[in-house]
């Protein structure tokens, strides 16, 4: 017969309250417990999946089934906007080494094709350099207007450059 488990009613682990003991056990004799989430949802949880370690290798639960939903969609957002917070610093700085060297107008262009799409624009000027070597503003919707033809790309012949604005 399997040990009786600490008593974890009134525990708080992330969003969840320990409410009370269920009558489940897990196949390994861990005891299941009835948790509410701060949304008012409640969660029949594995004691080996309530934890306060948040660095440990098993997995750990920290809210209700919804929540956690939440939770992730919330974290791949923070990381899309933080990946893009980077790829525009990136984008000023490409920039500003290029001063001089490129169309003023391509300068004033977004940044990348997020910041393009905020603004309602179809075009934006990152700095860097396609897969075949040209140095041009892209569209939005992908690709080079040096590849596609409509635009000069700053890297090629000196007599093809575009200078100034």
């Amino acid at each position: 017969m399997p040990s009786t488990p600490r008593n974890r009613v009134g525990e708080i682990y992330g969003r969840l309250t320990v409410v009370r003991a269920s009558d489940r056990r897990t196949k390994s004799g861990n005891a299941y417990w009835w948790c509410r989430c701060s949304c008012g949802n409640e969660r029949e949880v594995p004691s080996d999946k309530l934890s306060h370690n948040i660095v440990r290798r098993k997995p750990v639960v920290q809210a209700c089934e919804a929540c956690s939903r939440e939770m992730q969609v919330e974290a791949v957002y923070r990381k899309n906007d933080r990946e893009e917070a980077e790829r525009r610093e990136q984008a000023l700085a490409n920039r500003k080494a290029l001063k001089g060297q490129v169309p003023d107008r391509w300068l004033a262009l977004p940044l990348t094709d997020a910041h393009a799409r905020e603004l309602g624009q179809t075009l934006f000027f990152r700095g860097t350099q396609c897969l075949r070597g040209h140095l041009a503003p892209y569209r939005i919707n992908g690709g080079c207007q040096a590849c596609a033809g409509q635009t000069p790309s700053a890297t090629d012949s000196q007599s093809a450059r575009p200078t100034g604005s």
